[in-house]
């Protein structure tokens, strides 16, 4: 018997017998492998379909060629391969799938024909990522600046920025133009995010809320093509848009020599859309708002474009105060003005997103009392509240039951007060440290302005 040979393709080695595997199919298979790395290692443009074919008559043949193997060795590699094949089959199928699932539904409206013709994959691939990027818009909410406690100045800011230039356009002529690019930056749930939501509901122009999963995708070339369509189609529409990038150094990190190519790629185009390269003459139809808890990993290149950096804070004790009070707006809570005073004193330290979870903890105690009670007060107006002491054992209105007892409609749980919030702050600490917090005012001092 002649002695077994083998070939290797990609670092794939696949052995055979002469006398076994018919050496046509096995060229073809080689080919088609061949094929498809060449394919895959582009840049951009890859044609799909072409991938999709190469590897399903790659994987029939492996299929076949499994089915007449006899030596167990040489059928549990193959068996391998013919796994994988099938794998990447199913993979190029769906995503060719969604790429031309709205290929049927164009009509012909000129000759008014109802005959469905189908899309190439480049107009699909074209239409999916236009679909991305208007799924980024946001209505207009009801979130207003009035309802973000403090950041005064960062406010200031973004009105003369986006709020002026589109109610009062006749103010910015010459030498006066508004901001383009803002960068905020500071510890996290300190209200970036909110200050963004804010805008939306100020403005009556286009808003695009992104992140880093909307810009960033698995095919090589996409995410180019993406963050370009994104600014494309902010130009292109009425008015001045204002796109929104949250966790902006999850995609500008700092470039080095050991990062992929791809990620080279998708900075470069950003820094091209951020500077207008491709659209100069309508660059002042854009306004670009970035946030970042991380600004020293941001890449120079970037932090040099952004026209101003604002530093948001940790809320001072006044703002701490009013964020407690704006939590607690449609909830029973009595407090006098000198026990908000301390709570603003024992939350020092905390962002924003710490007092939330304070009140809400705060808050869940009356319901706590509710389901652990045995003793009720029945109130005047018939509603069932859980009495927690003994001073109105002799009131006719006391009865002894359990919250199954009682109609679900009429129980009313108590005030919250001041013990609930203590309570409440015993559990819950301050998230941010003192070290970020150092880096922060770093930060602030070489590159930034406050907030």
């Amino acid at each position: 018997m002649e002695a077994p040979r083998f070939k290797e393709v990609q670092n794939t080695t696949i052995w055979w017998h002469t006398d076994i595997f018919d050496f046509f199919y096995f060229s073809e298979a080689v080919s088609c492998l061949e094929n498809t790395l060449e394919e895959g290692s582009k840049s951009s443009d890859i044609d799909i379909q072409s991938l999709y074919n190469n590897i399903s008559r790659c994987h029939e043949i492996i299929h076949k060629l499994n089915g007449e193997e006899q030596e167990q060795y040489y059928s549990g590699i193959l068996c391998h391969l013919d796994s994988a094949l099938h794998s990447q089959k199913s993979l190029l199928k769906s995503k060719i799938d969604q790429l031309n699932e709205q290929s049927h539904s164009q009509t012909d409206k000129q000759n008014g024909s109802t005959k469905q013709e189908k899309i190439p994959v480049a107009d699909a691939q074209c239409q999916n990522r236009r679909s991305a990027i208007e799924d980024t818009i946001i209505t207009k909410g009801g979130l207003t600046f009035s309802d973000v406690a403090g950041l005064e100045d960062a406010k200031q800011t973004l009105r003369e920025a986006i709020i002026m230039p589109l109610q009062f356009p006749q103010l910015f002529t010459g030498a006066v133009k508004p901001w383009k690019r803002i960068l905020l930056y500071g510890p996290p749930g300190t209200g970036k995010s909110r200050l963004a939501q804010a805008i939306s509901s100020e403005i009556q122009s286009t808003f695009y809320c992104v992140s880093s999963s909307d810009l960033v995708s698995s095919w090589v070339g996409e995410s180019e093509k993406l963050i370009k369509e994104l600014f494309h189609h902010a130009v292109s529409q009425k008015g001045r848009s204002v796109i929104f990038i949250d966790e902006i150094d999850s995609i500008c990190r700092q470039r080095n020599s050991r990062e992929e190519e791809y990620t080279r790629r998708i900075k470069t185009e950003l820094l091209k859309q951020m500077e207008g390269a491709d659209n100069s003459s309508q660059t002042d139809k854009i306004f670009l708002l970035c946030a970042t808890n991380c600004p020293w990993e941001l890449d120079s290149a970037f932090l040099r474009r952004f026209q101003k950096r604002i530093f948001i804070p940790l809320p001072d004790k006044e703002t701490r105060i009013k964020l407690m009070k704006i939590h607690t707006k449609d909830d029973r809570v009595t407090l006098t003005e000198e026990e908000w005073s301390r709570l603003g004193d024992e939350t020092k330290g905390f962002s924003g997103s710490d007092i939330a979870n304070m009140i809400l903890d705060a808050l869940f105690c009356p319901i706590r009392d509710i389901q652990k009670s045995t003793k009720w007060v029945k109130r005047p107006d018939g509603m069932f509240s859980p009495c927690l002491s003994d001073n109105n054992s002799s009131t006719e209105y006391l009865i002894t039951a359990t919250i199954a007892d009682l109609p679900p409609d009429k129980i009313s749980p108590r005030d919250a007060v001041l013990g609930d919030f203590m309570a409440s702050l015993a559990t819950h600490k301050c998230t941010v440290t003192a070290a970020e917090l150092e880096k922060f005012e770093e930060f602030t001092k070489a590159m930034g302005v406050r907030g």
